[in-house]
């Protein structure tokens, strides 16, 4: 048997993967943005002006999800990593809890008039259902997917494109048509609005993790008796990228809903906005794989982040021209396609670097405390962000805002992302590992060459 698991695992290292797989794998990550864009980037929004919550208060039930978040992945890992069953280890998750998850979405913007206090209940509730434990038990084996699909790292690369296109694809359409569609649908000041649209998405993703399930297939094994162990090196390297980056963009993307339409007089800027970054995504994601191939996934990505850098501090030279945001939103989007295009297959790549380096191999447990760190930071960056905003006189129900709340807000949306990016560049600059991966997979491939002859 444990011969057997080894011929597998190798033969998934060059092992080819059809393009129907590969779309059908990126459908689970459009889904998984349907549920995170409306929950995340959206509902903070419709708690404040459409049901009239206090900012901070919301920010606080935020806060408290995601550091809450972080430890139901760790707990998810581990429980993946022990659940096998005839459709493998994170394949079932998908089908198990593609419908729960659509209905708790919907369940998020079905709040009842039952007094202030009761909102505040039902929003804790509600909002901890969908991304504390649901979208964590479903996102923790879609992104190890990845590692059981292929050992290879190139096709790890193209799987990731293909995933992270779709996921930038869907995120393009949400950001754009979610706040146009609830206005067409009544008005974003209106809760049934919101219902309609949490709906029509609820669907859609339910119906995208299936596809993803149906057509996906898990073909690296690996023997049960191998122990659990995380190389604490990468671990920490990539934990370190994406909290910087979430903490950044989370404070920017917290408020950025409040600066279209405070700053820009226009809410429906910002889906536009967000939206025009992903245009370059959408065009370069496809060249990461050769340029990665060639310069090496960290350098495309360190490279990146020198236009997403710069895209932030443009947009402080004319920050009230929404067409110049518009352009600047462009440049970032270089630095995002390189960034998205490399992100989880270099996380996948870790799972081999730290077999090699103690033996074991786990990859529930990998994503898990990878994820843990960038869900902890966007929810402190969210908090804050609307802490800050709070503080500063914020009211969602008024006709017209004060001027230091104003002045929170562009500050959050402007200066708070530049010095977060700039700590990325130093995170990459220490990470190595694309210069030893051939040496790791050789080695690998000789241990298991050599524990089937035994």
């Amino acid at each position: 048997m444990a011969a057997k698991e080894q011929t597998s695992a190798r033969q998934s290292l060059t092992e080819k993967i059809s393009t129907k797989e590969k779309i059908s794998y990126g459908c689970g990550d459009l889904a998984s943005n349907l549920i995170l864009v409306l929950t995340s980037t959206f509902v903070a929004y419709f708690y404040t002006d459409a049901l009239g919550l206090n900012a901070a208060i919301i920010g606080s039930i935020m806060m408290f999800s995601r550091f809450a978040d972080g430890v139901t992945d760790m707990l998810m890992g581990y429980v993946m990593d022990r659940v096998k069953t005839k459709y493998g280890k994170a394949r079932p998750w998908l089908l198990w809890l593609a419908i729960p998850i659509a209905v708790a979405c919907v369940l998020v913007f079905l709040v009842p008039n039952t007094g202030t206090v009761g909102k505040y209940i039902y929003v804790t509730i509600t909002y901890n259902l969908v991304t504390t434990f649901l979208y964590t038990m479903i996102n923790i084996p879609y992104g190890a997917l990845t590692s059981l699909m292929s050992r290879d790292q190139g096709q790890r690369t193209v799987i990731n494109v293909f995933r992270m296109f779709m996921a930038q694809f869907g995120s393009l359409i949400i950001n754009a048509s979610t706040l146009p569609l609830v206005n067409k649908m009544g008005g974003s000041s209106h809760q049934k609005s919101w219902i309609i649209v949490s709906a029509i998405y609820a669907v859609v993703a339910a119906i995208l993790f299936l596809v993803c399930f149906k057509n996906t297939k898990e073909r690296v094994t690996v023997s049960s008796e191998q122990k659990e162990g995380v190389n604490f090196v990468q671990w920490l390297l990539l934990c370190g990228i994406w909290i910087t980056m979430c903490l950044g963009m989370g404070a920017s993307g917290a408020v950025g809903t409040y600066y279209a339409k405070y700053i820009l007089m226009n809410e429906n800027m910002a889906g536009f906005i967000s939206s025009v970054s992903i245009i370059p995504v959408l065009i370069l994601m496809p060249f990461c794989v050769s340029l990665s191939l060639k310069y090496g996934k960290r350098n495309v990505a360190l490279a990146g982040t020198f236009f997403s850098i710069a895209g932030q501090i443009l947009m402080v030279i004319n920050p009230t021209n929404g067409t110049w945001l518009l352009v600047c939103s462009l440049i970032k989007g270089v630095g995002s396609a390189t960034l998205t295009g490399t992100i989880f297959a270099m996380v996948a790549d870790t799972i081999e670097y730290g077999e090699w380096k103690t033996g074991t191999r786990v990859e529930g447990m990998l994503y898990s405390t990878t994820t843990f760190g960038a869900k902890v930071g966007s929810g402190l960056a969210s908090a804050v962000a609307l802490w800050i905003i709070s503080a500063a006189g914020y009211d969602g129900l008024a006709a017209t805002q004060t001027a230091s709340a104003l002045s929170a807000i562009k500050a959050l949306y402007l200066w708070v992302p530049i010095p977060f990016y700039a700590i990325m560049i130093l995170f990459y600059v220490f990470y190595k590992l694309d210069k030893i991966y051939p040496q790791v997979m050789e080695e690998l491939k000789a241990r298991e060459a050599a524990k089937e002859k035994y």
